[in-house]
């Protein structure tokens, strides 16, 4: 039992002395006890008739709650910010001695979420100087979604790193976008640019609240969306071509049936001898064990052909391109093969199962054709990344990759150049698609470019360029993937993203000292904050929380899968 009671002796309006109003215990769980019955003594005015509560209690754990701030953090932070899953947290609570349900333990972390988020908004204006401090912020906006879930749309702060604002919206419109920028700008004021990716409602959206700022779209997001339009049209036809003659599917099944799938079979050191070989001398035709062998390690390089990219995915990885390519070439060295081994029935009877299955898409000529219009606009696309540099082929960053790091005027004179190039290729003229990739350039060249920006700072002046990618946001959202995996082991995002407090991604300021410095300002301590916090507010953000705009309400949603019922409501209803 430990007791509190309120310092007060005499009331603060009339200076009476307080007399005990009620006492009661309760059962509160803390970190640095563990569970302990505190016994509260509430004193009153007899004169105002005001109640006194313990201060000391209160900034123990929150009003009608048995759990106490420390509690609510070390849950918070375990869950969102070191991933663990509800069934690990409960297990590093009982050897702490504190045993809660994990319907508990999942409310706490809501309610830890909805804390962080007051405090944010709390701490606005003196994050806001702080910023200022900083020399001003460029803001960087994108959204996330995942089948019919809501869209979440968060905004960071390049300079300082901090995430600034997030929410949640039924969909990616301009309607839905321009609030949430006029709540920005009200809090932080105008940024310094604003960079974003070439979705219509961002775009708009930005033009409308931030007329007179330079918006600058994504690098990658542009060489992606441009070569998609490029190379769409002859890649979906090789892959639609892939997938109708099954392939992939028949090689595996060649491999099972004739090589028993064992790469141990295959001599490495003997076919590297005959690789780097001076001479290079032909395949003997009367070495049929030699001749399988390098079958075997054909058909394994082609189907490899599927796994080619550098992480970046299409249109910068296009592994069905290279996987038919390699086909092409695999029948032609398995004809050559063929000649060599006629001698060995069984042999020349395996090569030339694989080579009907390879006929019908080699001798395949809408996809011949496609696939001799997709290298030259390989070719082309290809020299527009390298006068973008950024996810170049030699790179293997993945999604990751910011570019290279050269100056802005230099990128742009290398478009220039690609320019002139493409316009006095002979090509040029005779397809359309390539108009359109010029129109699109010329289309984006004022958000493509970025001059450094000044920096007022009381450290001075200084520039800044703008990263010329979103991928500080694209990372946020992946790291917020990679935690949902970890935790639930479910790929899919679409219940999460539905269910998840907007405000969620806030987790991730807590890494960074300036925002914690701010937000504490002068506390020592998350819980101590949390304990000044009103309780009336976390009680209306909890329920303005809970509240999702595009969810259908439990009865309508009963009601209308009803197929007897719907089927009546038409017949009522019809003409």
């Amino acid at each position: 039992m430990v007791y509190f009671k309120t310092i007060k002796v005499l009331c603060p309006e009339c200076q009476t002395k307080l007399k005990v109003h009620h006492t009661d215990i309760r059962k509160v769980y803390s970190l640095h006890i563990g569970v302990f019955n505190a016994h509260r003594t509430f004193l009153y005015c007899p004169d105002c008739n005001m109640v006194y509560h313990a201060e000391e209690f209160e900034k123990i754990a929150p009003p009608y709650s048995n759990v106490g701030y420390d509690v609510i953090v070390f849950i918070g932070r375990l869950i969102f910010h070191e991933h663990h899953t509800l069934k690990e947290t409960i297990s590093v609570l009982k050897n702490r001695n504190i045993d809660i349900s994990s319907s508990e333990v999942a409310y706490l972390a809501q309610k830890f979420i909805i804390y962080l988020s007051i405090l944010h908004q709390e701490s606005g204006l003196r994050l806001k100087m702080q910023i200022q401090q900083n020399g001003g912020y460029i803001m960087h906006v994108d959204g996330t979604c995942e089948g019919a879930s809501p869209h979440l749309v968060s905004a960071i702060d390049e300079v300082s790193n901090f995430v600034l604002a997030n929410v949640k919206i039924p969909s990616e419109t301009k309607e839905q976008v321009v609030p949430f920028l006029k709540e920005i700008k009200e809090q932080y004021s105008d940024p310094l640019a604003i960079t974003s990716d070439m979705g219509r409602a961002f775009l708009s959206a930005i033009s409308e609240v931030f007329p007179d700022k330079p918006n600058y779209i994504c690098h990658f997001h542009f060489l992606r969306d441009i070569g998609k339009d490029l190379l769409e049209k002859e890649y979906s036809i090789i892959r639609n071509k892939l997938r109708k003659y099954g392939i992939a599917s028949q090689l595996h099944y060649r491999l099972r049936y004739y090589f028993n799938n064992k790469t141990e079979d295959i001599n490495v050191t003997q076919i590297n001898d005959i690789i780097e070989t001076t001479k290079h001398p032909p395949v003997c035709r009367k070495n049929s064990r030699l001749i399988k062998q390098l079958c075997h390690i054909l058909l394994l390089w082609a189907l490899d052909g599927k796994n080619h990219g550098n992480g970046f995915g299409f249109p910068f990885d296009r592994p069905h391109g290279e996987f038919y390519k390699r086909l092409c070439m695999l029948f032609q060295k398995l004809k050559s093969f063929k000649k060599k081994c006629s001698l060995d029935k069984s042999l020349s009877k395996i090569i030339a199962k694989i080579m009907d299955d390879l006929m019908p898409l080699v001798n395949e000529i809408e996809c011949r054709e496609a696939f001799q219009i997709l290298i030259e606009k390989e070719k082309v696309f290809d020299k527009l990344r390298q006068a973008l540099r950024i996810a170049l082929p030699s790179t293997t960053n993945g999604l990751n990759d910011n570019g290279e790091d050269v100056e802005i005027d230099t990128i742009e004179n290398n478009v220039k150049d690609f320019n002139e190039w493409i316009l006095h290729e002979e090509y040029y003229h005779k397809n359309n698609d390539y108009h359109k990739l010029i129109c699109q350039i010329e289309k984006y060249w004022d958000k493509l470019f970025s001059a450094p920006i000044i920096i007022s700072s009381p450290d001075g002046d200084s520039f800044i360029q703008p990263q010329r990618t979103n991928n500080i946001l694209e990372q946020f959202f992946r790291g917020i993937r990679r935690a949902h995996r970890r935790t639930t082991g479910n790929n899919s995002m679409c219940k999460k993203l539905q269910s998840m407090f907007a405000d969620t991604p806030l987790v991730k300021n807590l890494d960074n000292p300036d925002y914690m410095k701010v937000i504490l300002n002068g506390g020592n301590s998350l819980e101590e904050k949390f304990a000044e916090i009103d309780h009336k507010k976390v009680i209306a953000k909890m329920k303005d929380a809970g509240k999702v705009e595009s969810k259908i309400p439990r009865k309508i949603k009963k009601f209308i899968r009803k197929d007897e019922v719907m089927t009546k409501l038409l017949y009522l209803i019809a003409d």
